[in-house]
C-alpha cells in the first residue's frame, strides 16, 4: 500500500497504490484518487475503501489482465493475529504502579517476584519525589560565593544526582534480590539526599552569609592557583619577567 497524502490526521487519503500477490501466481494492483477506513462486523478485518479508481488484475493462466474502472471498491484488510502481539507484563518496568503494590502485597505471589515488584515501586516514588527538591538544590549550589566566579556548585550538583540515582539504582537491585527490604534499601538514601538538599537550601537562604559549599570552594581556589602556577607558559611568563632589564634612575 502507498499513500500520498495524508490529511484529518489520516481520516483522508489521497492517491492511493495497492498491490497484492496471491498464492496460485496472480496479482491485482489498484489505483485510486481518495480512502477512507471502515470498520468491519469481522474483528480481524477492517475495510478500505477506495473512491474513483481503476484495478488490474492478473491471473497465472490468463495472458491478458482484466480491467475495471469503479467509483466505490472495497478492500477487505486482514489484520495481525491477537496472539502474534505478547501480552503486556512479566516485567517490571511494564507494570503501573498500582499493580506493582498489588503484586507485592500478595501473600500468594513467589517471594522472587514480591521483592523485585516491592522495589521497582519503592524506586519510582523515591525517583518522582526526588524531583520536587531539585530546585531547592540547584538554589543552594547555584548561588556562588561573593567576589567568586566559580562553576564548582554546577559540577558538585551534577554529581549529586548521578550519585543518587546509582545509589537508588543499586539498592533497586539488592531489595529485589532480597538481602535488603526495598523500603528500607531505597527510603534510608532517599532521606540522607533529602537532609542534605534541605541542610544546604537553609544554610543558603536563611543564614546570614551562609554557604554550604564555602570550604569546597576555598579548597578549591587554593588547589587552582597551584594548578595555574605549575602550567608551561605561566612559568615562561614568569621568567620572562625575571630576565627583563631593570629600569635606571633618572
Amino acid at each position: 500500500v502507498r499513500i500520498e497524502e495524508s490529511k484529518d490526521e489520516g481520516r483522508e487519503l489521497k492517491g492511493i497504490f495497492v498491490q497484492r500477490n496471491d498464492d496460485k501466481g496472480g496479482s491485482f494492483a489498484v489505483t485510486a484518487e481518495k480512502g477512507k477506513f471502515y470498520a468491519a462486523p469481522d474483528p480481524d478485518e477492517i475495510i478500505f475503501q477506495l473512491t474513483n479508481g481503476t484495478l488490474v488484475s492478473r491471473e497465472a493462466k490468463v495472458a491478458v489482465p482484466r480491467v475495471l474502472r469503479f467509483n466505490i471498491w472495497n478492500f477487505p484488510i486482514r489484520l495481525p493475529p491477537t496472539s502474534a502481539f505478547r501480552a503486556r507484563g512479566g516485567r517490571n518496568l511494564e507494570f503501573t504502579l498500582p499493580e506493582l503494590a498489588q503484586i507485592g502485597r500478595d501473600r500468594t505471589q513467589p517471594e522472587p517476584l514480591r521483592d523485585t515488584s516491592r522495589a521497582a515501586f519503592h524506586f519510582r516514588i523515591t525517583e518522582v519525589v526526588s524531583m520536587f527538591l531539585l530546585p531547592m538544590l540547584a538554589l543552594a549550589l547555584g548561588v556562588p560565593p561573593k567576589r567568586s566566579s566559580s562553576a564548582l556548585g554546577v559540577f558538585l550538583s551534577i554529581v549529586i544526582i548521578v550519585t543518587y540515582f546509582k545509589v537508588n539504582q543499586y539498592g533497586e537491585g539488592i531489595g529485589g534480590l532480597g538481602r535488603v527490604d526495598p523500603f528500607i534499601a531505597l527510603w534510608v538514601p532517599f532521606a540522607i539526599f533529602a537532609g542534605l538538599v534541605f541542610w544546604m537550601y537553609y544554610t543558603i537562604a536563611f543564614v546570614p552569609g551562609g554557604q554550604p559549599i564555602g570550604a569546597l570552594e576555598r579548597v578549591f581556589a587554593k588547589i587552582s592557583k597551584v594548578v595555574v602556577r605549575l602550567l608551561p607558559f605561566r612559568r615562561e611568563r614568569r621568567n620572562g619577567d625575571d630576565d627583563a632589564p631593570e629600569a635606571q634612575p633618572a
